[in-house]
């Protein structure tokens, strides 16, 4: 769990007392810290916060979780707050999961549970505890979906039409570097991921987007290694359009 401070460090936005003078009067202001504290007292903890840039009206993501609610497989559940107050992005509340084995968080795609996406006006306790009931009601939803990959197996066939599929989720279709051997990709860095499963493979993959590390040769025969991706919006489109991916495998 983040403490003030440490929030602070990490996502200076969150404190914010007003929007960017640039937006016009129309422009309906949503503290993002009175938000927290009305989650907080339905329960939610901040665990994790990003912010795209600097100042204190840039894009921001902070993730909580509440301890009322149970594990989905070997995740835990999120509530991932977005918002922004220079009109870069919409108040917005989305699933996510955060999976113990790797310290990875995932974001469930809204084909699986909707995101609230609140256009900038105030939001009140009410708000926040018809959001907090609707996580609930949600839950089964992201269950089914995670049950569903972690008991559909794939074959070596399919799972290197997964991974090929997946690639162009992270480049552009034509900009696969040639000499990147998929099965790199598909390589689990812990014992805990070794298996066929939709879910694992699809988990592998997503890490190894995310964080990078993979080696290959670049055109002109240097070793190149993949970057991380840092940037929170970036990360979210990956994993939701590899979660949708991978759910496609279990039909």
């Amino acid at each position: 769990m983040l403490s003030l401070e440490t929030l602070r460090n990490q996502a200076p936005a969150v404190f914010s007392t007003s929007a960017s003078p640039k937006m016009s009067e129309k422009y309906t202001f949503v503290p993002t810290i009175e938000i927290l504290e009305n989650f907080d007292r339905e329960g939610w903890k901040v665990y994790s916060a990003k912010q795209l840039g600097g100042g204190q009206f840039s894009s921001h993501e902070i993730r909580l979780r509440n301890g009322g609610l149970p594990q989905v497989g070997d995740s835990l559940v999120e509530a991932v707050i977005r918002n922004s107050h220079n009109g870069m992005s919409t108040f917005s509340v989305s699933a996510g999961l955060y999976r113990l084995v790797c310290s990875n968080g995932l974001t469930v795609p809204t084909s699986v549970a909707d995101a609230i996406t609140v256009k900038h006006m105030r939001v009140d306790m009410g708000a926040v505890r018809m959001i907090t009931d609707e996580f609930a009601e949600r839950l089964p939803l992201i269950q089914r979906s995670v049950g569903r990959m972690e008991t559909t197996s794939l074959n070596e066939e399919r799972t290197m039409d997964m991974i090929s599929k997946a690639s162009l989720i992270r480049w552009e279709k034509g900009s696969v570097p040639s000499s990147l051997k998929l099965t790199d990709l598909i390589s689990p860095e812990r014992n805990e991921d070794v298996g066929n499963s939709v879910w694992k493979v699809f988990n592998v993959i997503q890490e190894k987007f995310v964080r990078g590390g993979t080696k290959y040769q670049s055109k002109r025969g240097r070793l190149v290694t993949m970057k991380e991706i840092k940037n929170f919006q970036n990360i979210n489109k990956i994993n939701t359009n590899l979660w949708e991916l991978a759910e496609s495998y279990c039909d």
